[in-house]
């Protein structure tokens, strides 16, 4: 999976993936923009009401492959040019996906309340924009972290939350969930929360089993461990070839799209696999449906679930 990962970490700039005119890449986010990450913005970043748009643009735009010519041309193509992820073409990391989860409360709860305080890690964290919402809800930052096999993306979180002088580098992680022996592997075992978002439906069922058990590996082995999170997935569970850009021309290549029966079947394997006794919780996200840019990936059925494992 590394080798994976380090081919589109290095995409060229002419890849398709990068294109500009894939149905994932939106060029408006106006109408995704909801008052709890404007207040966000506000009350965290200290960006007036009336240039939040134009700095979200300023720096998670489009990278046109034109030669800049300004500085805001090259501060608007910084998230796009570290990694075309859909997620960033569709401007999704506004929408704050760990404050639409069932049981955020229940997460600050143990973040804010609890003494000493419960270590929290946001897995595959891209710009850090759940980090930055747990924070804003009065959790230690001290105690969040983030993780991502992408070492850019911390510094365009950076340039959006405009929070380096409170948010120490050292609390993002570079690490490869499949990986035995980065940086991200050392901390196993130290975690009392573990978030994960749109990550494990990059891959395929055999890849997802092991992220499964490295997951688990990564919580305190006491009752009360948590994972908690949301993936894209499918009312009916189904291996679902991928198409250009998302792997190349003529690779055969499949991921795994679950509905939330096998979700939870997932973790339940993983954890017994591991000697975990364990609660896992999945349902669909009928609020939060995936429109057609996430139907280019998964049809007519797919579908978010969010999901607990609990330690008991």
């Amino acid at each position: 999976m590394s080798s994976e990962a380090e081919k589109w970490r290095n995409c060229p700039r002419d890849h398709l993936a990068r294109s500009t005119e894939l149905p994932w890449y939106h060029e408006k986010f106006e109408s995704k923009l909801q008052p709890p990450f404007c207040r966000l913005l506000q009350e965290w970043s200290g960006i007036a009401p009336g240039d939040i748009v134009p700095h979200i643009y300023q720096v998670v735009g489009s990278l046109e492959f034109l030669e800049p010519q300004s500085l805001t041309d090259i501060q608007r193509e910084k998230a796009w040019e570290v990694f075309p992820w859909p997620c960033i073409g569709q401007f999704a990391f506004i929408e704050q996906g760990l404050l639409h989860h069932p049981n955020y409360f229940r997460i600050t709860q143990r973040l804010t309340i609890n003494t000493p305080a419960h270590r929290f890690l946001d897995l595959g964290t891209c710009l850090g924009q759940d980090i930055r919402t747990l924070l804003h809800d009065g959790a230690s930052p001290s105690t969040i972290y983030g993780a991502d096999l992408i070492p850019a993306f911390r510094d365009v979180g950076y340039a959006l939350f405009k929070d380096s002088d409170r948010l120490d580098p050292s609390h993002f992680i570079i690490g490869d969930i499949f990986s035995e022996a980065d940086k991200l592997a050392t901390t196993r075992g130290t975690w009392d929360i573990v978030h994960i978002s749109n990550f494990l439906h990059l891959f395929s069922f055999a890849d997802q089993e092991a992220a499964s058990k490295n997951i688990l590996k990564l919580l305190k082995r006491v009752p009360g461990s948590t994972i908690i999170g949301t993936q894209m997935g499918s009312l009916v569970a189904e291996h679902f070839k991928l198409k250009p850009p998302m792997c190349e021309p003529g690779e055969d290549k499949t991921v795994y799209r679950h509905n939330k029966e096998t979700l939870k079947a997932l973790f339940e394997k993983a954890a017994n696999e591991l000697g975990i006794k364990a609660v896992v919780w999945s349902d669909y996200d009928e609020a939060n449906m995936r429109g057609p840019a996430g139907q280019f990936f998964a049809g007519d059925n797919a579908r978010r679930i969010s999901f607990v494992v609990d330690f008991i």
